[in-house]
């Protein structure tokens, strides 16, 4: 199973897939977000860090990090805003 991202294989098969699949799922829990707004920003990331990656190995491990850094971010403006208005 290649599913492809804008010219990009993000899941070279189903094994990979899980693994990020699993990723997902724990990010969801660990941020206390949805999986729809979690998959788009760790896929947008795995695409980003793929494509210059030559070891896959530890790809999920290091997007996760970055979505959380993202995640928390995004939170942070959000609340910034939201005092501002």
């Amino acid at each position: 199973m290649r599913e492809v991202m804008n010219d990009l294989v993000l899941y070279e098969d189903e094994t990979e897939q899980k693994q990020h699949s699993s990723a997902i799922q724990r990010l969801v829990k660990e941020v206390r977000s949805s999986e729809e707004e979690i998959r788009p920003l760790y896929e947008g990331v795995l695409k980003e860090f793929k494509s210059g990656a030559r070891i896959n190995t530890f790809l999920s491990i290091l997007v996760s990090k970055r979505v959380k850094e993202l995640f928390h971010e995004r939170r942070r403006v959000t609340r910034q805003i939201e005092n501002c208005a």
